[in-house]
């Protein structure tokens, strides 16, 4: 694979003194020395001159100059035309904007597999060209090699709930809430230790990589009734940002809320950090129209839904808004796709009865996540976005016990391209994945639901939902969608 690295990567990957070294670089060398062990190249492209002509230090420009002589140069990169220009417009030649786009020609075009960049903007346009799951952050990317390439994967760790008074909150994770609310940062934390506070946190070795503070309310600020959590800190550490802990955070709140009946969840956040708002939104989370007494975002998730709301949307958009854990029937088809255990034990690590609902310790990192891809050789082409699958354990529970919600499938032998496709949400690793393809995949990219109680095979075949043990993915008749409908959804 080709991973291509935006001007703000290779800055702190090569600081040109002390004064240049970043939060950032740490985590530049190791993408480096995992792409350089993995015989993954880094790439540059030859518009981050434009960048480094920008640069009003000429002496570190001139290093810098010399210094991506290391990396490899893409050769002949793709035009910018290759975009929709209605999406990322026509910025003047040499711009900031221009380099972006001509890094983004090069994804699209398929010059190289992978980009990675810290600029919001940047990904916010991926997602509009639809290659937003090639176009990964610092940390995602590194998360990628070693899921793919590493033979000794770190364990991820557990997601644990806590009273906050047995939290260290001289923790760095604290710092940067230190900069943005200052001195009432200590009161209010003092005042939530006294309170008992909950929190739910996830940690790395000694230090905390994510923490999430939450509290009962009893309406929303605009003053809409009804229960209420507000996440008040969420928060993930510097070294560990990415989807990946947010998704196991929000994936636990997402749980504890439907648990005890929520009507409403939602923060408040500074315009700022910009990245956090993007990913919420991606779950559902809609920022409203009014602020905070001192000006941040309210974003807000709503769990309940009438009829005509629902009525108004296609499955998958109902699902994200009001999701995960709702599943809904109407302009979708239902199917059942059957499943290893031992592929089933590392996309649903939580559904494995010696794991507590709460102390999420998966085994693979795709176990954290909401979003998930599986990867199979069935034929059908029936799948389509907002579909509901139906995972059928076979061999030991040999019963349904998991439900997901179909987002995009392709069909490929090619490894580079499904790796591109499935990003971190893979269990497999690169080398199995060149096996997979020696046959015609399918993947299907679709966001977990939620686990039920085991529904066994001889009660699917007392119902005429299976005729025997699946060996394919299979599609519900109407007759058996409203049963297990009934069965799912009550």
């Amino acid at each position: 694979m080709h991973i291509l690295i935006d001007t703000n990567i290779l800055i702190p990957l090569e600081p040109s003194s002390h004064l240049d070294v970043s939060i950032n670089t740490e985590s530049a060398i190791l993408l480096h020395n995992l792409s350089n062990s993995s015989k993954n190249p880094l790439c540059v492209h030859n518009a981050i001159q434009h960048d480094l002509n920008r640069d009003r230090d000429i002496n570190r420009a001139e290093i810098r100059r010399k210094l991506i002589n290391r990396y490899k140069l893409i050769p002949n990169p793709p035009d910018v035309s290759v975009l929709d220009e209605s999406i990322v417009g026509t910025p003047i030649f040499a711009s900031n904007d221009y380099v972006d786009n001509c890094y983004l020609a090069s994804v699209k075009a398929n010059a190289v597999d992978f980009l990675v960049s810290e600029d919001l903007g940047v990904h916010k346009k991926a997602r509009r060209l639809g290659i937003g799951s090639r176009v990964l952050f610092l940390v995602d990317a590194i998360n990628l090699l070693q899921d793919f390439f590493d033979s000794f994967p770190s364990v991820p760790p557990s997601v644990h709930k806590v009273y906050l008074h047995e939290v260290d909150d001289r923790d760095e994770i604290f710092d940067s809430l230190r900069v943005d609310y200052g001195s009432d940062f200590e009161r209010w934390m003092n005042k939530c230790k006294r309170e008992h506070r909950e929190a739910f946190i996830v940690k790395d070795q000694d230090k905390l990589a994510g923490i999430l503070i939450f509290k009962q309310e009893e309406c929303l600020p605009s003053g809409e009734k009804g229960k209420t959590l507000k996440l008040c800190t969420f928060k993930i550490s510097a070294s560990n940002r990415g989807n990946r802990y947010g998704e196991l955070l929000l994936k636990t709140i997402f749980d504890y809320s439907d648990q005890n009946k929520y009507k409403y969840v939602y923060f408040t956040v500074f315009q700022k950090h910009g990245r956090l708002i993007e990913f919420a939104e991606s779950f559902g989370f809609n920022a409203s129209n009014i602020k905070s007494r001192i000006g941040e975002e309210i974003v807000i998730k709503t769990l309940n839904h009438s009829l005509s709301e629902i009525q108004s949307m296609s499955a998958l958009e109902a699902h994200i808004q009001f999701g995960p854990r709702q599943i809904f029937f109407h302009n979708n088809k239902t199917f059942i796709v059957p499943i290893k255990p031992e592929f089933h034990q590392l996309l649903f690590p939580e559904l494995e009865p010696q794991i507590p609902l709460i102390n999420i310790n998966p085994t693979k990192p795709c176990g954290n996540s909401i979003k998930k891809a599986y990867i199979c050789h069935s034929n059908t082409n029936k799948l389509k976005p907002g579909d509901n699958i139906l995972f059928y354990r076979s061999q030991d529970i040999s019963g349904i016990d998991a439900v997901g919600i179909v987002e995009e499938t392709i069909r490929s032998t090619s490894p580079n391209i499904v790796a591109q496709y499935v990003g971190t949400r893979t269990v497999y690793k690169y080398q199995e994945i060149e096996e997979i393809c020696k046959k015609p995949t399918l993947v299907i990219l679709f966001r977990y639901a939620k686990g039920v109680p085991p529904i066994l095979l001889h009660e699917l075949i007392k119902h005429n939902i299976l005729k025997g043990q699946p060996q394919s993915i299979s599609q519900l008749s109407p007759e058996g969608v409203r049963w297990i409908q009934e069965k799912i959804t009550t």
